[in-house]
């Protein structure tokens, strides 16, 4: 059985704080729960890689310090990389240095995971185990095995105790995004809170290797008799959520231009071939590869593309695949009217967005390539800009999509690798054209009005009854309407103003003639001949009626 692995939240707290502190940070830990923490901390040294820390710019040492408190929070800013709309450009350029490597776990806690999962010894189940791995990450690190069948296979194995590690870092995140979002206004349009949620769901479901399992069946099962992609064989029986067990592939990297060459495979065809794959997966099937880096494709010396590592995926649904296309096809047409529209699109409040502004920016780096052909322009250069138009104007763009805009640049630069005249934006563009032609294509029209008309023949046959059911409840005296009223809050606070002094007036008028009648009277007891109670009355009604003349001089309304 694999050991328990507790970790002490309470030890991983003073490690947080500790680093927070170590990079200037003490601002965020300063407030609870993380205060009651800082009379343990250790000193630190104010130096990294030989420079002040206090050199570093505050987005470098956010980097370090996600570095330096591990797979987490390494994590957490890759993921939160993948939000240009809500981080600047500057933090999302440090968060995206991350390499995604990790020193190995010794063979022996690599074993007690096998047999956990298997619940028999390793020698039973393959005939051949690989004890050095092939590639380490953070959660997990790979083996190449041999099944007792024969089949040459890779496992995927989850490093013992990350589970824990990332559960007491979930909870500190958590509290930091609170406190962020509670203390600190200028962080509030990063939506610290948000990113977390968005986090906490990303990495458990990276925990539970039978979700990259299945995607990898969705994968195969989409390109099924495609000619140009070859899809690894998944080991149903040998996975589980902490190991998976798929064919080992033998092929080249897809950028290692001189080993391709040896079995007559050029660079630009290949970027054409690579390119078409992926566009089908986004354009045909709505499920694609979200990290398509070099590491992750490889070719087979027949010429086939074969994607590994499926734990990255995403989705896209026909209205946001409609509405990226109307986004690009108006960035590559310089259409400023329509890109407005586009980006308008995606905003929850029109009315708090500055259209004059947007339409401006928008003209602003149209201009910067008017001069340039559409064969010149870089697709990465385009996605920044849409990505600087969202974060500027606050406009939230689904998480699926920008998961897809920056695969995008990733697959542009390996196009660029194996062809220097590679033009992501020519590539996709015929892509785009269909996709919107097929949207307003006779069938599709036509479907959609078949579908209103089924919507309206519903509606058309349960009013009758619902009326029956209103006029019944009217007559019955059960039918109750709430009334709300919006936006006359500042009325009743002036009618309670004018109100409040109105009877201010009245009381103080009340005063002085009740006492003038008690003067007049002449009441005893008496003051310098005068009626003592009459007397009182007047200097409340002096006091008051100065009152409510400063109250009005202040109030500047006379």
């Amino acid at each position: 059985m694999v050991k328990e692995h507790k970790v002490s939240v309470v030890g991983r707290y003073e490690k947080v704080i500790g680093t927070l502190f170590k990079y200037g940070f003490e601002d965020i830990v300063a407030h609870p729960p993380f205060s009651r923490f800082l009379t343990n901390m250790p000193e630190w040294v104010a130096k990294r890689d030989g420079k002040l820390i206090s050199d570093y710019t505050r987005y470098e040492r956010i980097r370090m310090v996600c570095e330096d408190l591990g797979t987490t929070f390494i994590k957490f800013a890759q993921i939160a990389s993948n939000r240009p709309d809500l981080l600047p450009e500057d933090l999302i350029a440090e968060l995206e240095k991350f390499q995604e490597h990790a020193r190995p776990v010794p063979v022996d806690q690599i074993k007690e995971v096998l047999l956990d999962a298997y619940k028999k010894p390793i020698h039973e189940v393959f005939q051949h185990f690989e004890e050095v791995p092939i590639a380490s990450a953070s959660i997990a690190q790979v083996h190449r095995a041999v099944l007792k069948t024969g089949e040459d296979v890779v496992l995927k194995i989850q490093r013992p105790g990350i589970e824990d590690i990332i559960e007491a870092d979930i909870a500190i995140l958590k509290q930091l995004a609170d406190i962020m979002e509670k203390y600190f206004p200028k962080f509030h349009s990063f939506q610290p809170v948000q990113l977390v949620k968005v986090f906490e769901k990303s990495i458990r479901k990276e925990l539970k290797f039978s979700i990259e399992a299945n995607n990898l069946q969705r994968f195969t099962e989409n390109f099924k008799g495609h000619k140009d992609v070859y899809i690894p064989k998944l080991y149903p029986k040998y996975t589980t959520n902490k190991v998976l067990c798929m064919e080992y592939i033998d092929g080249m990297k897809c950028t290692n231009l001189e080993e391709l060459k040896q079995y007559n495979i050029t660079g630009p065809e290949l970027a054409i071939k690579g390119i078409n794959i992926y566009f089908e997966q986004v354009f045909d099937h709505g499920f694609f590869h979200a990290d398509p880096h070099p590491g992750n494709i490889f070719i087979l010396k027949d010429g086939r593309v074969c994607f590994i590592d499926y734990g990255m995926m995403g989705n896209i649904q026909r209205r946001d695949k409609e509405m990226l296309a109307d986004l690009l096809l108006n960035a590559h047409n310089s259409d400023v009217q329509g890109l407005k529209k586009a980006l308008l699109r995606f905003s929850s409040d029109e009315k708090a967005i500055d259209q004059k502004e947007l339409e401006y920016d928008i003209m602003e780096f149209f201009s910067e390539y008017s001069n340039v052909g559409i064969e010149d322009i870089e697709g990465e250069e385009v996605i920044k800009a849409l990505n600087s138009l969202f974060f500027d104007y606050k406009i939230r763009i689904p998480s699926n999509l920008l998961l897809l805009m920056k695969a995008l640049v990733i697959i542009e630069g390996v196009g660029l690798t194996l062809d220097p005249r590679y033009n992501i934006l020519e590539n996709i563009h015929p892509f785009v054209v269909r996709l919107m032609e097929k949207k307003y294509s006779p069938k599709k029209l036509g479907s959609r009005f078949i579908k209103s008309l089924g919507d309206f023949t519903m509606l058309a046959t349960s009013l009758p009854e619902d009326m029956q059911d209103v006029i019944k409840k009217v007559k019955q005296g059960k039918l109750h309407i709430e009334f709300e009223h919006t936006g006359l809050d500042p009325f009743y606070h002036k009618m309670d103003l004018v109100s409040n002094r109105i009877a201010f007036s009245v009381l103080i008028a009340a005063l002085i003639i009740g006492s003038s009648v008690l003067v007049y009277a002449d009441i005893a007891p008496h003051i310098y001949n005068v009626s003592a109670i009459g007397f009182g009355g007047f200097v409340i009604a002096g006091f008051l009626a100065l009152r409510l003349a400063w109250a009005i001089l202040k109030s500047g309304k006379i």
